[in-house]
């Protein structure tokens, strides 16, 4: 595997997490001002999104699972409510 091949894979495999995770910051912003600006609260869920898969590989053994997704799911939802409940 090349470094190109490996760039690729790595980046199909945070994907998810990014996209589940500027969904949740829109929706959760939706008609409230205020808190952390949009793009680091979306990388700060990103991140942790990314580390819940990155738990789920390591826990299930392979990835794309149900469980992985609906754990990144949960993630990304419950720290964009948390940060949406922080004030300037």
């Amino acid at each position: 595997m090349g470094v190109v091949d490996l760039l690729l894979h790595g980046l199909a495999f945070v994907l998810p997490a990014f996209c589940v995770a500027l969904c949740t910051t829109l929706v959760g912003r939706m008609g409230r001002s205020g808190g952390m600006r949009w793009w680091s609260q979306w990388l700060l869920t990103g991140a942790a999104g990314s580390l819940t898969l990155l738990a789920a590989l390591w826990a299930m053994g392979r990835d794309g699972s149900i469980a992985g997704y609906a754990a990144l799911v949960a993630c990304c939802g419950t720290l964009s409510w948390l940060l949406s409940l922080r004030r300037r």
